[in-house]
């Protein structure tokens, strides 16, 4: 059962929606108002996506709050059968402080930077199927041919109740946690009109969690119908910005995010076949970077009131190390990219409007991809508005579809259909006291 089990759990947990293989880029409710965010000088999202620009906002202090809501459907499929995840997300904070001064602006930012939430799969996956029929075919073997030689179970019926038992005993139940929330500390300095730089680090904290509850496990797993484990990592990184102001209506952002080495350390392992399965003990590690970020845009502003921009995300994946949590083996993704293009319209002083599009290519292969969270090209399309019921409020309210293109996945002889289909809903708060 081992082989085909560890290709069925060795894969990187990323949730949510995805830039690369693992990096988010809903970091907050305006990218689902307009996804194309690398030249934000307005608001305090700036803090995510050019940091640089947050030395061009208007003097103030700005509060920013927002959540957002994932509604999921992740799948594979394996000879016929569909395995799924319907575990929807109802909490995925952010929040964001900028204070700006003359040329000076201080900026922190707490969000989810990779993985994102629960995913559930009742009847587990394709390969978590398969690994534990395949694992428990002798054992049923044995018990049928044993009852036929005893005279309990006729040789006619005992095909189809080697089957049933096969099913019974193999079904499972599979559930995943994954989350690495972050923190963004920096400030910015305007040096002249035309030209500002920021630097700012930001600390990783992630949580991993896996349990498969399969009743078939008893006899290996002393007595336990569980097996799975909790690990824990942290990580430090930076950003650095320039943002580019040619002329008062043309903005430029460049923003370029450092690899986050994380390692992750079993805190927690449950079942007695747990370590032998995971091939560690508690206190071990695997290794789990959020790879580099190259972030570009360019925008331009038309009659005051509107906005037009285009903004590009590089994810260098091929200098991260992204390791199984089962036996330390290296990924081998490609570098990914996505292209975002974007408009926000200013109606008058209280209300304003955006909407945008973008299509990621991620670097999966057929034999490099992610059972539990299929990592996939897309398109996505997005759109909100922002209302200002008083001059220092702003509240703002957003929703995105994303349409993933299914893949399949070949592994150990064995071919799968990934698909999965996303849509998003945000709300947010802005308050600038001064």
């Amino acid at each position: 059962m081992k082989k085909i089990a560890l290709l069925a759990f060795a894969a990187g947990l990323g949730f949510a929606f995805a830039g690369g293989v693992d990096n988010k880029t809903n970091l907050n409710q305006g990218y689902m108002r307009n996804p194309s965010r690398n030249t934000e000088t307005l608001r305090p999202e700036a803090v995510f996506y050019n940091i640089g620009g947050t030395a061009f906002m208007n003097d103030g202090l700005y509060f920013e709050l927002g959540n957002q809501f994932v509604l999921k459907n992740y799948a594979d499929k394996l000879d016929g059968q569909k395995f799924e995840d319907d575990e929807n997300v109802y909490f995925y904070p952010n929040a964001e402080v900028v204070y700006k001064k003359d040329n000076w602006a201080a900026f922190f930012g707490f969000g989810v930077f990779g993985g994102g939430g629960t995913l559930d799969y009742s009847d587990g996956t394709g390969l978590t199927s398969l690994a534990l029929k395949q694992g428990m075919a002798s054992a049923v073997k044995a018990k049928v041919t044993a009852a036929v030689m005893a005279g309990k179970l006729p040789l006619a019926q005992s095909q189809a109740y080697a089957q049933k038992l096969l099913e019974q005993l193999s079904s499972h139940s599979l559930e995943v946690y994954s989350v690495q929330l972050g923190e963004i500390l920096g400030a910015s300095y305007k040096i002249n009109d035309m030209v500002s730089v920021a630097a700012a680090g930001r600390f990783m904290h992630g949580e991993q969690n896996i349990t498969l509850k399969c009743d078939g496990l008893k006899s290996v797993n002393g007595g336990s119908s569980k097996i799975g484990y909790e690990s824990n990592g942290y990580g430090f990184g930076g950003i650095f910005g320039v943002h580019i102001k040619p002329w008062n209506t043309l903005d430029v952002g460049i923003q370029y995010q450092t690899i986050t080495k994380l390692k992750y350390k079993y805190d927690d392992l449950t079942g007695a076949y747990a370590s032998s399965f995971l091939n560690a003990d508690e206190g071990d590690n695997f290794k789990n970077d959020l790879p580099a970020v190259l972030n570009l845009g360019v925008g331009y502003t038309f009659f005051d009131k509107l906005n037009a921009s285009m903004s590009f995300n590089y994810y260098f994946n091929k200098q991260a190390t992204i390791e199984s949590p089962i036996d330390r083996s290296e990924y081998d993704y490609d570098d990914s990219w996505e292209i975002a293009l974007g408009a926000d319209y200013r109606l008058n002083e209280q209300l304003s409007f955006g909407t945008g599009f973008s299509y990621g290519k991620q670097g999966a292969k057929s034999d490099v991809n992610n059972v539990f969270s299929p990592v996939l090209d897309n398109f996505v399309i997005g759109a909100g508005v922002e209302y200002s019921p008083v001059k220092l409020v702003t509240i703002s309210g957003s929703a995105m579809y994303c349409k993933y293109f299914s893949e399949d996945y070949k592994k150990a002889g064995y071919t799968m259909e990934l698909s999965k289909d996303v849509v998003m809903l945000a709300l947010g708060v802005t308050v600038k006291p001064f």
